[in-house]
């Protein structure tokens, strides 16, 4: 099995003008007959206009001309985490969202159970601020921001394959001074299975 790693590291205005920036990746050849394990992270700006579309296949940012097609999985918009089916995309993304703490111990993704977004404010991701479920914690004071402890993501991808996600961290910068940050930075490493099977074991 080959790592591959990559990093976005572009200034998070960018992400205003021009909607969505390609990720930077080393010239490392996954090996298709295992699962490929790769680190990311994106970066956007403050509540952006739209939502950052990424392709766990391709391990890269796409562009928002491809918001409307099967190409991406999984897209960020500031709290909001949207999965490319049911309401929110063409494709048959679907997701199981564990707090069980295992994430290294799933070898294998489900073969059914998966949620899909049902309307724009019903998420199969919960991104609700203040809701038990919710992804994620925040504190307005401090604006400390992050996952909730031991939560993870199954994921069957748009075009039907299979992964695991889990968000590690979200970094933000603000200015000395300003009430709210300017830019998030979402750090994540997943697991994806190129040959079409739910078998997520790395070795």
């Amino acid at each position: 099995m080959q790592m591959k790693r990559l990093m976005i590291t572009l200034p998070a205005g960018l992400f205003l003008i021009f909607g969505m920036m390609a990720c930077k990746k080393e010239n490392v050849q996954p090996d298709e007959s295992t699962g490929v394990v790769i680190t990311d992270s994106v970066a956007m700006a403050f509540r952006p206009a739209n939502y950052t579309f990424y392709s766990l296949k391709e391990g890269k940012v796409l562009p928002l001309s491809d918001s409307a097609t099967t190409k991406w999985d999984i897209a960020f918009k500031f709290s909001s985490i949207i999965i490319n089916g049911g309401a929110s995309g063409p494709g048959n993304a679907g997701v199981i969202v564990k707090r069980d703490g295992q994430y290294e111990s799933v070898t294998s993704a489900p073969e059914t159970g998966y949620a899909q977004d049902t309307t724009a404010a019903r998420l199969a991701i919960n991104s609700t601020f203040g809701s038990p479920d919710a992804w994620y914690i925040y504190e307005p004071v401090s604006h400390a921001f992050g996952p909730v402890a031991g939560l993870y993501f199954i994921l069957r991808t748009a075009d039907n394959h299979y992964a695991k996600m889990e968000v590690t961290q979200v970094r933000y910068h603000i200015q000395p001074g300003a009430s709210y940050p300017d830019s998030l930075i979402y750090k994540f490493r997943y697991t994806y299975q190129p040959d079409g099977s739910r078998d997520l074991s790395t070795q």
